[in-house]
């Protein structure tokens, strides 16, 4: 594994036989969502060029790619994986400013319990009020294990 220098104070990681080609290039650490990811710019003829992601040009540039991880400068080969925006969708991180912590739980004001769900293709799955938000994290994980497979983002549970 090797370390190619971003901006911003950042460090992206490629596998030894990918750093001589993608070293050639002045890459930046780009921020989006909640992470960060490795972009340079090609001259296309238009005034600001093209956007190219580390992580798509080593896998061929397929439209989508998933990182295991969730970190976006992690892009050795063991981490990418060509998915579908879906499946992409699936290995999210839980959403900010909710009222869990845990991905799939929300707080249930009128029981007092913590709910979790899941949504696959605009369906919802509920999978039951719980005493505890953990609880229901747990439930999330198991319902999440079943559906999404190897795509799971499971809550961490200390």
């Amino acid at each position: 594994m090797k370390e190619i220098v971003l901006t911003q104070g950042k460090v992206a990681l490629v596998d030894d036989e990918e750093f001589e080609e993608l070293n050639k290039y002045k890459w930046c650490a780009c921020k989006k969502r909640h992470t960060f990811y490795a972009v340079r710019r090609t001259r296309d003829g238009s005034r600001k060029g093209r956007i190219i992601y580390m992580h798509r040009q080593i896998l061929g540039f397929p439209k989508e790619v998933d990182h295991r991880d969730g970190c976006g400068t992690h892009n050795q080969k063991n981490n990418l994986r060509v998915c579908t925006n879906r499946q992409n969708h699936m290995n999210s991180r839980p959403r900010l400013g909710c009222s869990s912590k845990f991905k799939g739980v929300t707080f249930f004001e009128k029981g007092n319990k913590w709910l979790a769900r899941l949504v696959l293709e605009g369906k919802s799955f509920s999978l039951g009020l719980h005493a505890t938000e953990e609880d229901a994290a747990l439930a999330y994980n198991r319902k999440a294990i079943e559906i999404f497979g190897e795509f799971a983002r499971l809550n961490i549970i200390t």
